[in-house]
């Protein structure tokens, strides 16, 4: 099913508040158009929203329908292009402000949740390498489409350990 602006109630725009990103990838016309089909969440657990409209791709968080990433693409010779990639950086609305990092998870969230790849989680570097866990993953990413893989056997004490570590990061941040 693709996604459309109709598909999800609250979408806000971009704000005036954002910042231009520096993206280098190219897509092929298949791949193009995997990502024109957006991503619809199936439950509370997927964190965003994604949808096309004539060459522009709008990612919102699904929760709130904030706009956090719009990108502009261009077609060349075999393929397409990122033109122009822009980043919400409202402080009301997003509190990351490394344009880096948001490079990195803009093109995560289109490799994994779009085309349906397995690229690395890129780690903010205000988040401390013990907590870069799935918990984290799951607090920025949401599930996405992960019906394909096997549930993770975790003990007990790995999961009271690694909510503590979770606990303790938030209230520290």
């Amino acid at each position: 099913m693709t996604a459309t602006r109709q598909s999800w109630s609250n979408l806000k725009p971009l704000p005036a508040q954002y910042a231009l990103l520096v993206l280098t990838r190219e897509f092929t016309e298949q791949e193009y158009m995997r990502i024109c089909r957006g991503f619809i969440p199936r439950g509370m657990e997927d964190k965003w929203f994604v949808y096309s409209e004539e060459d522009t791709l709008y990612i919102h968080r699904s929760w709130t329908g904030y706009c956090i990433y719009q990108l502009g693409f261009i077609q060349q010779d075999t393929g397409y292009v990122i033109g122009e990639a822009f980043v919400n950086r409202d402080p009301s609305q997003c509190s990351e402000v490394d344009d880096g990092y948001d490079e990195k998870l803009l093109l995560f969230l289109i490799e994994n949740l779009l085309l349906g790849g397995q690229a690395p989680f890129p780690l903010a570097p205000h988040v401390p390498a013990g907590i870069a866990t799935d918990l984290h993953l799951l607090h920025v990413v949401g599930a996405g489409h992960r019906e394909e893989e096997e549930p993770k056997e975790m003990s007990l004490l790995e999961i009271v350990t690694g909510l503590w570590r979770w606990i303790l990061w938030l209230v520290k941040h």
